[in-house]
């Protein structure tokens, strides 16, 4: 008889999963990300290029999560496919770093970017409001707006999902006509082009490159967005790579079509040097009311962003303590909103206080060397699947298999290969995570995990549709 406090609702359909994706993926990096690309590459041609790279990067991920997702459409992202692909141990250190680093890190990011850069220009002087209590103004905010899409996030899931559609489709389209009339008025002579000339194009190095691409590999972040509600899409064999792959795509080419706009407006070095490049691209081309109008955009693309990662990082905990690897509240879901609140709200908790501890950039370095890591191994879990259940009923297999997800792989090790050169604090202190967290499954838990057959893992992962 199935548990009413375990059992998944499928109340996603196939739009609001890809809105899932699109927003999750469509977050503060766009905005943030090229100033730190630029100051790495001095020519527009090698700024694009770089963009291009992350989005295939992006896609090949999507494409192999697409694979598994359809093959085990559950609730708690990639925890059951790297229990099955690597044993218990590793996805045990793969959850926690999750827990730890990855989802509470990007929700502290974005909330913390979206505090420091768009809310200032919105609110005006109400943005300074919390001063007069001795709060500081960005902590204030960025608490308000972790607390606010939590509880959001709390009451359930549908009502989730159709705000995911408005606050990614609404600001999507109007940053697309921006970009595409910025192009059409503008032409592609002036900003970066115009300069662009007198500047020799040539490959960079590989330190300059990786660099480059760490910022870029954070704002395209988020196209695995939707394995982790697997279990509540509905029929998720055709709905979940569709929007893994048509999320991806839609946000690389948005992404580009961006990146092309604010070469227009800025050359090279000042473009190094804006901060956030959405609200003073804005302002230089409409003045003030139109940079207002679009920051209001870029805030709502925030919050979307914001929305869809605490929809998606509290069923980690969900999905591990239903293996005995959190504490077994968390894997009980709410008895009206059917939503995973112990999860929800220990996430908001550790972002608080990663909040609290840490600087925007420190936090984005820190999301984004762990991502590598975890992306890395879900990823190749796809190889590693094929061969040990190479039986398995796949509704969908990888386009450009086995070439996609080692592509991919090979491209997140060389920069986990020039962080480690480099002694990144941020790449240690994930590895720190991921390692430690093996070690106490080693020598606690292990005896608490014993290896399940293929088919037991299946079954309880929900390999079916249901």
């Amino acid at each position: 008889m199935r548990d009413p406090h375990h059992e998944d609702a499928r109340a996603l359909g196939s739009l609001p999963a890809l809105a899932l994706v699109a927003g999750s993926m469509l977050g503060i990096g766009i905005f943030i990300a090229p100033p730190v690309v630029a100051a790495q590459l001095d020519h527009p041609g090698t700024f694009l290029a770089m963009w291009i790279v992350g989005g295939l990067s992006a896609l090949f991920g999507a494409l192999a999560v697409a694979e598994l997702g359809a093959m085990m459409p559950r609730a708690g992202g990639d925890y059951p496919y790297l229990r099955l692909a690597y044993g218990p141990g590793t996805a045990f250190g793969v959850g926690w770093l999750q827990l730890l680093a990855i989802f509470p890190g990007s929700l502290a990011t974005m909330a913390v970017g979206t505090a420091s850069f768009q809310l200032p220009v919105v609110l005006g002087p109400y943005y300074e409001l919390p001063a007069q209590l001795g709060l500081s103004p960005m902590m204030f905010w960025a608490f308000a707006i972790i607390i606010g899409l939590t509880a959001l996030n709390h009451v359930g899931v549908a009502v989730s999902g159709r705000a995911q559609v408005v606050l990614t489709g609404i600001p999507v389209l109007v940053l697309l006509a921006a970009s595409v009339g910025v192009l059409v008025t503008q032409g592609t002579e002036g900003g970066a082009w115009a300069t662009s000339s007198t500047t020799a194009m040539h490959a960079p190095g590989i330190e300059a490159a990786a660099m480059a691409f760490l910022p870029v590999y954070f704002a395209y972040s988020g196209w695995n967005a939707a394995i982790f509600v697997g279990g509540e899409i509905r029929n998720p064999s055709r709905n979940l790579p569709r929007a893994l792959v048509g999320g991806t795509l839609g946000v690389t080419a948005l992404y580009f079509i961006l990146c092309v706009g604010f070469l227009d407006v800025f050359p090279m070095s000042d473009l190094a040097n804006v901060g956030e490049v959405g609200t003073a691209a804005a302002g230089t081309l409409f003045g003030r009311i139109g940079e207002l109008g679009v920051t209001l955009l870029i805030l709502l693309a925030m919050l979307g962003s914001i929305n869809g990662t605490v929809l998606t990082g509290s069923r980690i905990a969900y999905s591990m303590a239903r293996h005995g690897h959190c504490p077994g509240s968390a894997g009980r879901l709410h008895s009206r909103f059917r939503t995973p609140v112990v999860g929800l709200w220990m996430q908001a908790a550790v972002a608080m206080v990663l909040v609290l501890m840490q600087k925007f950039e420190q936090l984005m370095n820190y999301t984004s060397a762990a991502m590598l890591i975890t992306g890395t191994l879900t990823v190749m879990a796809v190889v590693i699947l094929r061969r040990k259940m190479p039986d398995t009923k796949r509704p969908y297999r990888a386009w450009g298999y086995p070439f996609t997800p080692v592509l991919y792989a090979l491209s997140s090790l060389v920069v986990l290969a020039v962080l480690a050169h480099n002694l990144d604090p941020s790449l240690a202190l994930a590895a720190i995570w991921f390692v430690g967290a093996i070690v106490v499954h080693h020598l606690f838990l292990r005896r608490r995990s014993p290896a399940q057959s293929i088919a037991a893992t299946m079954a309880s992962s929900g390999a079916t549709d249901g």
